[in-house]
């Protein structure tokens, strides 16, 4: 049985067992993390980018990414089996140059430690002006990803179109 999850911001969620993870993400970033090996996924939901000088918390993308490669360690994942996808960063805060905004360094940060471990990088669906609502099944490394609807009376989704070759959800 799958056992479905709903992941807040500034929290983390790995499983050995099968689970459907899902969560809403506006300027706020998702990784995604995955072993198919072991079939063990992980996500995290960060806020900001970096952390400074306050309590280590997985509301940041540098804590949070630390967490997350932990959490999956714990489980007997290893860095070289995993692979990664992400999400967010959307620019949806009324404030910022677009190169500037609290979703473009939170992309910034998550592509960076991805980077730093050699973590392969299937996909992404990064920046827009819109949020995203994600369904990620942790047992096969799926992800599927609807854009939220522009207009905040109508909060129903549309389907998101993938930078992969027009894929609809990620595997």
């Amino acid at each position: 049985m799958t056992t479905p999850i709903f992941l807040t911001p500034g929290t983390i969620c790995c499983s050995a067992e099968p689970a459907v993870v899902t969560t809403i993400l506006g300027s706020c970033v998702a990784v995604c993390l995955f072993d198919r090996r072991r079939r063990v996924g992980g996500m995290n939901h960060y806020l900001l980018p970096r952390q400074r000088g306050e309590q280590a918390s997985p509301r940041y993308g540098d804590v949070a990414f630390r967490q997350l490669l932990a959490a999956m360690t714990r489980l007997g994942c290893k860095e070289a089996d995993l692979r990664a996808k992400v999400f967010g960063g959307a620019a949806v805060l009324p404030f910022g140059s677009l190169a500037d905004t609290v979703g473009t360094q939170n992309i910034n940060v998550a592509l960076e430690v991805l980077r730093l471990h050699s973590i392969p990088l299937l996909a992404r669906r990064t920046g827009g002006q819109r949020g995203l609502y994600l369904r990620f099944h942790t047992a096969i490394g799926r992800v599927l990803v609807r854009e939220l609807a522009g207009d905040p009376a109508n909060q129903t989704g549309v389907a998101a179109t993938i930078h992969r070759e027009g894929e609809r959800s990620h595997r």
